[in-house]
């Protein structure tokens, strides 16, 4: 097809990516497809040099066109640049990313052989590697579904940049970016992942984007700026509008976004705002998840400690959500798995369960007679660090039969910032036979003990090992878990 008659619009919001830019648009040029495209480049209100960067692009390639947008964001840019297209099909890169060679041809020829009205395309994090929870649902061949109900995890892919999307979808349904706002992305393709028949995944590197580290991205701020928060709050309300209109399938899809993006801005909510701002944001919260069952709450987040601000919001707990310490108690234990204590229902079980406790053996001393100190660090996800002072703690050696008590030495941060509590255990080695114990430790609760593994400290296994009467005793690490190994009585 010749550059006059191009079926895809290219639209590049940029504002002063100059250090990024030259290398962007050369990877615009070396597209395969680049002949079929007409790249719209949106200047966002530039100060530095990006705008000539764009300027010279523009003169050498009749394909692209050079506009200004300098009010607003991203968005806003974007936005214009989508009114300005006349093909059947668009994407949206960004100025500061790179974009694989093959990747406008993978994404345009499998749109228009599945007929589908959005393609996705897997994307690549650099430099650091991020695996999406999405990823897994690509394959060899392109899978092609009627409905995002058919892969739910896709709802997580709220970037635009891995997509194409049929330009009539999104004028049909009205679906535009969020404008002064950030998360603007999300805006667009998940409103277009939820209004689409026809969804196909190409498992092909179709993008690269880049984690500039140099605070200048929203992604690079993103829990520390106050108005991340808010700008992400707003994007879900207006998502939570589209629910009356959703299949109840499509409704739980939705929910697991809205949950799932919003677990790390509550989490740490109480630490970027003041009193009151925390409260406003609390009880808007609790109007956004209303009625969403603990189980779906349970399902869509990653662990015990992003459940409990759904716990406290369910409840209208405030205190709960700002200090946690200051409501919870400490462990139940019931049938093999670890609880922790609210004074709430039934409702809050899937949401108070303890996902993991994490122990590990750091120092193993001789002390006198025969007998060894062994020094550890636990914790456990979801009970603040303040609370792990009150738990009873033993430590058992499994195929021993020996349970000793431990002390537990309460909260404690080391040089590294690891945070958790201390414990240690006397234990006198002429008890033990000759052999190899797992050792395990007990956390006693008002319901059942419940014992969990304990893992080894890496310098640990290359020291040497210690005496005693018994003979030589040493800490070795099997399978990722401590044991206790006595040997024969060398004496």
């Amino acid at each position: 097809m010749s550059q006059g008659n191009p079926d895809v619009t290219i639209v590049v919001p940029f504002r002063d990516v100059q250090k990024f830019f030259s290398e962007f648009l050369d990877s615009v040029v070396a597209q395969t497809a680049f002949s079929r495209a007409r790249v719209i480049l949106v200047d966002n209100g530039s100060v530095d040099h990006s705008v000539s960067i764009a300027h010279d692009f523009a003169s050498r390639h009749p394909n692209v066109e050079l506009v200004s947008q300098p009010h607003g964001r991203a968005g806003d840019a974007r936005n214009m640049g989508m009114d300005m297209a006349t093909t059947p099909y668009i994407v949206f890169w960004d100025a500061d990313d790179v974009v694989p060679e093959r990747s406008l041809e993978v994404l345009r020829n499998t749109i228009v052989k599945t007929r589908a009205t959005v393609v996705v395309g897997r994307d690549k994090r650099v430099p650091k590697p991020v695996k999406s929870p999405w990823h897994k649902y690509f394959g060899k061949t392109v899978k092609t579904v009627g409905s995002i109900v058919d892969i739910p995890d896709l709802i997580h892919s709220a970037s635009c940049w891995n997509k194409i999307f049929d330009l009539d979808l999104l004028r049909s349904r009205g679906i535009r970016f969020g404008t002064a706002t950030a998360f603007e992305d999300a805006y667009v393709s998940l409103p277009a992942l939820l209004a689409s028949d026809r969804i196909s995944l190409v498992d092909a590197p179709v993008y690269e984007y880049r984690s500039r580290g140099d605070g200048t991205s929203v992604m690079d701020t993103i829990w520390s700026l106050p108005q991340n928060y808010v700008d992400h709050l707003v994007m879900l309300e207006y998502l939570a509008g589209m629910r009356p209109g959703l299949s109840p399938y499509q409704q739980e899809t939705l929910e697991r976004f809205l949950i799932r993006s919003m677990q790390g801005f509550l989490l740490r909510a109480p630490l970027v705002f003041n009193d009151s701002d925390c409260r406003q944001l609390f009880e808007r919260c609790r109007v956004l998840f209303w009625g969403i069952t603990s189980e779906q709450f349970a399902r869509s987040t990653n662990d015990t400690r992003h459940r409990l601000p759904y716990l406290a919001l369910h409840f209208g707990d405030f205190d709960l959500f700002q200090r946690p310490a200051s409501v919870l108690g400490p462990l139940f234990g019931r049938e093999g798995d670890l609880y922790i204590d609210y004074p709430g229902t039934s409702w809050a079980l899937p949401l108070t369960k303890v996902t993991s406790v994490s122990s590990r053996i750091e120092e193993v001393s001789d002390g006198e007679g025969g007998s060894a100190v062994i020094q550890g660090r636990f914790s456990v996800n979801g009970l603040p660090d303040e609370l792990l002072e009150k738990l009873e703690l033993k430590v058992w050696f499994e195929r021993s039969g020996k349970t000793f008590p431990a002390l537990n030495h309460g909260q404690v941060r080391n040089s590294a910032g690891q945070s958790g509590a201390t414990f240690s255990v006397a234990l006198d080695l002429r008890e033990f036979p000759a052999g190899s114990f797992p050792i395990r430790l007990v956390l006693c609760t008002e319901g059942r003990d419940v014992s969990r593994p304990c893992a080894v400290s890496p310098g640990l296994t290359q020291r040497s090992r210690f005496g005693g009467f018994h003979g030589l005793a040493s800490v070795t690490a099997e399978g990722g878990n401590a044991q206790l190994v006595i040997e024969s009585n060398q004496t």
